[in-house]
């Protein structure tokens, strides 16, 4: 068993910490006392810098998550030998190859791509097959802006090339588009909207500004694409044009490519205006699979889709446009990073936009590969990343391909050395996630009763490496497992562990911004991974099927999301230049697969979900208090939030969970367990997520079916826990305030309850 400060403390070094620990976190996962211990003000650190934090390994006695001593014994050799085999070279190679053209879903470029990857996998010894589904899918065959007054000007809608960079002058890839777009003609003068939020709609109706009849401007960011669209078509508005302003994405960040990583100002941001917080997936089989053959309704028929013309175009399009519009000077923190004094218009600025789609029932093509497990094959761990790209997509999604073929090889590597995992390991290649997760949705409607039965948790791979930055999101039962394997991986950087940098980052934030806890008077800093929302391919395995989800990637300094300078160039300069950061995230996601698969037990831990639900309590109070402190003129709460029926059943979840992880550490210190009853013990750990959903679904979405966490309706990406309670207060509902919060805390109830079984289950493992 390896030692040091990575991973271990020493039981004295643990002493000597403990009498000088000043920082409040969770109960520790490692901690076999039933004492629940909290560090209260700033993290301590050891001599070498690294932040002790609850949840993860603290002294040498304790194994990996999951594995009994004599588990891990066996199994830490294969581990070693593993992550030795991801090398920066063969990412560098993995990428090049896959970004050598444009690959929108659905061409003969992606289907190249398809089975390049596959062919990669059936070498590496893996059994592969390819999923195929016909879906509804729009490519440009006509895009034309122009602005009319107060000069005309033909708005480019293509990237400037750069000598240095030949994918620059492609003339293969599609225009900018969006997805899903609508075909249609529209004249008019322009309104800026800032982000297009339903509080910017707002804001401007208060202020006189009229929106119906005229022509949309507004800039990406802060919500997804898909919602400005729907907030301007149900304000009556013409048409959209869509945005980066500099002050978000490029000069006012640093250096523009091509002398730095941030957006220039002729890059343009393509993606899908999909209605994507009501319904992902292929819009013409809505809750059904897209498999050939299968009924697709009208286009006519597909209610929630963008029936207004809709275009991206660069803030170099976008500044004479602004320079023309009169009217308020802009609300404050309207105004972006152009060199003059926003307005919301209208003024002299007229806009002409043309659209003409090509839509078609179109194949794609999901890669699915598998290595069998040997004591539980029917039980699967699954890590997956989308291929499609708008256009060359390095970052986007092809440093995850990269990466997710190193952890690829890394396992099969381990296979041939000896290695049997446990549980299978099922790698799948989406295809059609740019458009609305299409591969994902489709192949999860397909087989949900499938997923639900076999899979205990997915790993998803998307932009992996758009920075040197670790970025964690996922169900908090996942974050211990996380953390540890965290623990040991190095930042090629610096040289401490990613688990150490990760901490100090998210106590740095809440130092500057984390509200005080209503529920505990003391201040807390516990370290959570970020909630899931949607907006990547683990969507329908979390907010669909109540799978447990973990998004790992690097992020940083990327400038250039969405847009032709999305590649190779791009990467080899700026995003990863020594391709270091593809390995070490090659390297996390083939431990977290090898010992997902592997452990005797899974590797959950719950006590982080118990103190996120107080958490997400709290912040439902804070935002109670503030509607209910809006000035005149604003739709005030004015009524009563009972909050007590939630407060029971999540302080009894809380408790719950602490009592569970005390026995799962408990069982970490058997030799030997009693093998008949860890399946039953595995499964019921592996559903406990399912808990959580509730097969009539959300409030006007019921395909979103997790009453814990799913995507916000005015946001798309972002999450908003606890969603039904949260749409009640955005909407002003008190009815539905109480029905849902009555919903919540019965799914609090039953997961509680199933923890309570899991613990008598645990009784029995000792031989």
């Amino acid at each position: 068993m390896r030692c040091g400060t990575d991973r271990y403390f020493s039981v004295s070094i643990m002493c000597s910490l403990i009498c000088c620990i000043g920082f409040v976190m969770l109960p520790s996962s490692a901690r076999s006392s039933s004492e629940d211990t909290f560090f209260v003000g700033n993290p301590d650190t050891t001599a070498s810098g690294e932040v002790n934090v609850s949840g993860v390994r603290l002294s040498d006695d304790v194994s990996f998550l999951g594995f009994t001593r004599e588990g891990q014994d066996a199994f830490e050799p294969f581990e070693d030998h593993a992550v030795n085999v991801p090398q920066p070279s063969r990412a560098r190679q993995w990428l090049h190859a896959l970004t050598e053209e444009p690959h929108v879903a659905g061409t003969a470029q992606d289907y190249k791509t398809a089975i390049y990857v596959r062919d990669q996998l059936l070498e590496m010894g893996f059994s592969v097959e390819i999923a195929e589904y016909h879906v509804l899918l729009n490519y440009p065959k006509k895009v034309t802006a122009r602005l009319i007054h107060p000069e005309e000007f033909k708005i480019p809608l293509r990237e400037s090339g750069f000598p240095l960079d030949k994918d620059s002058y492609s003339e293969t890839a599609f225009p900018a588009f969006h997805g899903y777009g609508a075909s249609g003609k529209a004249e008019g003068q322009v309104i800026y909207a800032n982000y297009g939020r339903v509080e910017d709609f707002d804001r401007l109706e208060d202020l006189g500004v009229a929106v119906e009849g005229r022509i949309i401007l507004a800039r990406y960011g802060k919500i997804f694409r898909g919602l400005k669209v729907k907030n301007a078509q149900q304000r009556g508005a013409l048409g959209v044009l869509l945005y980066s302003d500099p002050a978000d994405d490029g000069y006012m960040k640093g250096d523009i490519y091509p002398i730095g990583p941030f957006r220039p100002d002729s890059a343009i941001q393509r993606g899908s205006v999909q209605f994507l917080s009501l319904n992902p997936g292929d819009p013409s089989t809505p809750g059904w699979a897209s498999v050939p053959g299968a009924r697709h309704i009208e286009y006519s028929e597909i209610s929630e889709m963008a029936r207004i013309p809709s275009l991206p175009i660069s803030y170099g399009a976008a500044r004479p446009i602004l320079k023309g519009l009169a009217g308020f000077e802009v609300p404050q923190g309207w105004q972006g990073g152009l060199p003059f004094a926003y307005h919301t218009g209208p003024g002299v600025s007229e806009i002409e936009i043309e659209v003409v789609m090509d839509y078609a029932i179109r194949p794609i093509w999901n890669v699915i590969a598998t290595i069998k497990g040997t004591e539980t094959p029917d039980r699967w761990v699954m890590i997956g990343n989308h291929r499609d790209a708008w256009t060359y997509g390095a970052v986007d999604p092809g440093s995850g391909t990269a990466a997710w073929l190193e952890a690829a090889r890394a396992v099969s590597e381990a296979v041939k050395n000896g290695w049997k995992p446990r549980r299978s390991l099922v790698f799948a290649s989406w295809d059609g996630e740019e458009y609305g997760l299409l591969g994902s949705t489709e192949w999860g409607e397909q087989f949900s009763e499938k997923i639900k039965e076999k899979v205990v948790f997915l790993i998803n791979v998307d932009s992996a490496v758009a920075g040197l930055d670790l970025d964690l999101a996922g169900v908090p039962s996942l974050r211990d497992f996380m953390l540890q394997v965290a623990a040991d991986e190095k930042d090629p950087r610096q040289g401490k562990s990613l688990r150490s940098l990760w901490v100090k980052a998210q106590q740095e934030k809440w130092a500057t911004s984390g509200p005080v806890s209503l529920s505990r008077p003391e201040a807390i800093f516990v370290p959570q991974m970020r909630s899931i929302g949607s907006g990547s391919d683990y969507t329908v395995f979390l907010d669909h099927l109540g799978i447990p989800v973990l998004d790992v990637d690097f992020r940083g300094r990327y400038g250039v999301y969405h847009s032709l300078y999305d590649n190779f160039f791009w990467m080899e300069k700026f995003g990863d230049p020594g391709f270091i950061y593809h390995a070490t995230a090659a390297r996390l996601y083939t431990r977290l697969l090898m010992r997902a698969s592997s452990s005797e037990i899974l590797p959950f831990r719950f006590s982080a979900y118990g103190f996120a639900l107080k958490e997400h309590l709290d912040e439902l109070k804070r935002i109670i208090i503030r509607k209910r402190r809006l000035p005149e003129g604003h739709e005030r709460l004015d009524w009563t939030s009972d909050f007590s029926t939630m407060d029971t059943v999540v302080e009894r979840f809380f408790l719950t969970s602490q009592s569970l992880d005390r026995a799962l550490d408990k069982v970490q210190g058997f030799s030997r367990l009693n093998r008949p009853s860890l399946g039953a013990i595995n499964d019921a750990l592996a559903r406990l997520e399912q808990a959580f959903t509730d097969p009539t679904g959300l409030p006007g979405r019921d395909w979103f079916r997790h009453l814990i966490y799913a995507p916000g309706l005015t946001t798309g990406y972002a999450s908003w826990p606890m969603p039904g309670m949260r749409q009640a207060i955005e909407q002003n509902r008190a009815e539905l305030f109480a029905r849902e919060s009555l919903r919540i805390a019965e799914r609090i109830q039953v997961a509680s309850e199933a923890m309570e079984q899991i613990q008598t289950l645990l009784a029995a493992l000792r031989e």
